[in-house]
């Protein structure tokens, strides 16, 4: 009798070890799966474009605990001007989808067709390593100081916008900015889903 209660108890104490390994290992899984990972930025359309860069914006966010968040409408209109809704050369072969410039020619890069040979144009491992590399540059640097200030009392994109003068090198720049700024809002949910059939 007493063998058949320490096999019962053996087993039932295996039985309870096993279940909560299960749980535990099932919660690990669940909670992987809803970890932000970075995107494979395979796209077809501008829609998925919008929708690989906001999925590093996310993934920024969540990794990179001590960062400065950014206007999100404005650094979408960004990437997708400067990277040709991420088909330029610059975008596809050098992952870089704010033609970020280095002028330390010793790091990876490349040369823009004009071949300035004084800069090329930054070379990143991911899409998401150029994300990241441009909010730091608009939390940290001197020349978008107006942009932190007007971001932080929360004036519009369309507005915020106008502050970028260092980083326009093009007359029209802040047009065409608020040009797709108003095509992403009209036509696109920065939340993933398209607006228009």
């Amino acid at each position: 009798m007493k063998t058949i209660k320490t096999i019962a108890r053996t087993f039932m104490f295996i039985v309870v070890v096993l279940f909560c390994i299960t749980t535990v290992h099932y919660y690990k899984i669940q909670a992987q799966a809803t970890l932000p990972t970075k995107p494979d930025f395979e796209h077809t359309n501008n829609q998925q474009f919008i929708d690989n860069v906001n999925q590093c914006i996310e993934y920024i966010y969540f990794y990179e605990k001590t960062i400065n968040k950014v206007d999100k409408d404005l650094l979408l209109a960004q990437a997708a001007l400067e990277s040709g809704w991420g088909n330029s050369r610059f975008a596809r072969v050098g992952k870089n989808l704010f033609g970020i410039r280095t002028y330390d020619l010793q790091e990876p890069h490349m040369l823009p067709s004009n071949n300035p040979k004084k800069w090329g144009v930054k070379v990143f491992q991911h899409e998401c390593d150029s994300v990241l590399h441009y909010i730091n540059t608009l939390s940290n640097h001197s020349a978008y100081e107006k942009y932190r200030e007007k971001l932080a009392e929360g004036v519009d994109s369309l507005e915020l916008v106008e502050t970028l003068d260092a980083y326009a090198a093009d007359k029209h720049y802040f047009s065409k900015i608020k040009s797709i700024l108003t095509k992403i809002r009209s036509e696109y949910d920065t939340r993933g889903r398209h607006k228009k059939n």
